[in-house]
């Protein structure tokens, strides 16, 4: 019966375009709606003895001062992206020629608010997450500048440009509110929609909202818009609290059941935080209901929550935001939701909320933490979705040795996860430090793409680096699966695994700096690789 169910599942995918089955467009972040990362379509760039060669063939240079922390998406031979100048860009996909600028001329998306720089303003970010293709039309978030709107501070809506020529389709009802700009204010509203792209499923577009710097944290939401007309879903509706925080600072995804995404916080120091604890882990002012610090899975047409699963509990939440939104896997053992929590855990649930795994397994089977052990959970900055290739998650995560040791600095290391191995021993299936990565910072790396087993992933010093999965290419040499043990028998007498190294097949300098490297995925299409950079360039690479 299970077969049979995954199937029929499968199958629907397929009808709504949002399988794995070959495409050679990159039309939305992660490729689909699963946020897989993973592009099917063989070409070069899925080929061991191809890939030594990968060079780039053109580079855009952003006329407005952009810095780009989105990522492009490719669909019918254009590739579009937009920067924190508040431009949205679309470029020929050959040549990297700008075809048209959105909007044309007069005042860009942004917002009146001001602050310290793009990440951590109210209104002035631009857009900052990547766009969704459908069927001729490109949608996006960003602010709106008229100052009909919340007086133009910075509240955040849909936009929807046709792919021909960047003419307005429609513009969203507004689904993120500016009302004011003085940090810490409780009167006002400081919410955004900066990194969360936007969801297409079911005749509806989904967004997360969040908040500008955690000053004072906003209530997270996710929004539905009806997909012909822009206006808000009657009916739908999420928060994570009854009082403040749990931001979906992520894009939502959908294992077509239901929506899927990660939530922030409900605990901190900021203005607006609420609750007291005892030595016993017991909370005073704890909101409820309380689904920050979670994964969860809602109805789509209500926004009902279908279950929702919460690792760390209130009173060890230190600020570990759950900022990796989920990768849907369709695996050999099931359907899987999988993502990266701030503080290095790693979860695999399956498809009725409870947890497959827990990486590294700290916490026993339920996966979840118990009140009062004394296990602090900081902002450990692991803050990027994994990529799936078949059974194998790709993902940057603090790996064993937190069992041990705590905080690990492993920002520039990535591993490869059997989602289902038999056990824990078999977990990993490969480990490696990415050259031209800080390991020093939580934006040592970009999220992972794959294609074919060579995973493809950006680093802040500006390189863009492929990956042989061993299976494709010999190993570069083996190590221990807890990088704290360098001998074989040390580590296999330690309960660990001895796993391979993937052979590093390219490795190529775009931005030579931290400050104008790489934080966005690395889009595939047609054998062609596009990456976007903080110094305002997008690349085009192939072999």
């Amino acid at each position: 019966m299970r077969t049979r169910i995954i199937t029929i599942l499968i199958a629907t995918l397929a009808i709504l375009g949002l399988t794995t089955c070959a495409s050679p467009n990159w039309p939305a972040y992660r490729f689909t709606g699963l946020r897989q990362g993973n592009q099917p379509d063989a070409t070069a760039l899925s080929n061991p003895n191809k890939v030594p060669s990968l060079a780039v063939r053109w580079t855009f240079t952003s006329p407005n001062e952009d810095a780009f922390y989105a990522s492009p998406i490719v669909v019918k031979k254009r590739v579009f992206i937009g920067g924190t100048s508040g431009y949205f860009y679309a470029l020929n996909e050959a040549t990297g020629a700008l075809l048209w600028q959105f909007p044309a001329a007069g005042h860009p998306l942004i917002g009146t608010c001001a602050g310290g720089g793009p990440p951590q303003t109210f209104g002035q970010y631009g857009v900052m997450s990547s766009a969704t293709d459908d069927d001729g039309m490109v949608i996006f978030g960003a602010p709106d500048p008229d100052p009909a709107t919340d007086s133009g501070r910075g509240s955040g809506r849909l936009w929807a440009l046709r792919e021909s020529d960047g003419s307005v389709v429609w513009k969203s009802d507004v689904v993120s509110h500016v009302t004011g700009c003085n940090p810490g204010s409780t009167a006002e509203l400081h919410e955004r929609i900066a990194y969360s792209s936007p969801l297409v499923y079911a005749g509806k577009v989904y967004v997360g909202t969040h908040d500008a710097g955690d000053d004072p944290i906003q209530n997270g939401k996710v929004m539905a818009v009806d997909l012909a007309t822009g206006h808000l879903v009657p009916g739908f509706s999420y928060q994570s609290t009854s009082t403040r925080g749990g931001g979906v600072w992520n894009s939502p995804a959908t294992d077509l059941t239901g929506v899927l995404f990660t939530t922030g916080n409900t605990r901190c120091d900021a203005a607006g935080c609420q609750g007291t604890c005892d030595a016993m882990g017991n909370a005073t002012g704890e909101p409820s209901p309380n689904h920050g610090l979670s994964m969860m899975k809602v109805d789509p047409n209500t926004g009902a929550v279908t279950w929702g699963f919460q690792a760390v509990p209130y009173c060890e939440d230190y600020d570990p935001d759950w900022a990796a939104g989920v990768t849907v896997m369709t695996t050999s053992c099931g359907f899987l939701a999988a993502s990266v929590e701030k503080d290095g855990w790693a979860y695999a649930m399956n498809d009725n909320g409870s947890c497959r795994w827990q990486f590294p397994p700290t916490a026993g089977p339920s996966c979840k933490f118990p009140k009062g052990n004394n296990m602090i959970h900081y902002d450990d900055d692991y803050k990027r979705p994994g990529a799936a290739w078949n059974d194998v998650l790709i993902i940057n995560a603090g790996g064993e040795a937190r069992v041990h040791d705590g905080v690990v600095a492993g920002y520039g290391r990535l591993h490869a996860l059997n989602a289902c191995a038999p056990d824990e021993r078999h977990r990993v299936r490969w480990l490696v430090d990415v050259p031209h990565a800080s390991s020093g910072f939580g934006y040592s790396l970009g999220a992972p793409t794959v294609t074919g087993g060579v995973v493809y992933i950006t680093t802040d010093q500006g390189h863009i680096v492929a990956l042989a999965d061993p299976s494709i290419a010999p190993a570069s040499g083996y190590r221990c699966s807890d990088i704290d043990f360098s001998t074989k028998h040390a580590c296999t007498v330690a309960g660990y695994a001895w796993v391979p190294i993937p052979k590093v097949l390219a490795d190529v300098a775009l931005d030579g700096s931290s400050a104008a490297g790489l934080r966005s995925e690395a889009a595939i299409a047609r054998g062609r690789l596009y990456v976007a950079t903080l110094g305002g360039h997008v690349y085009m690479l192939s072999p």
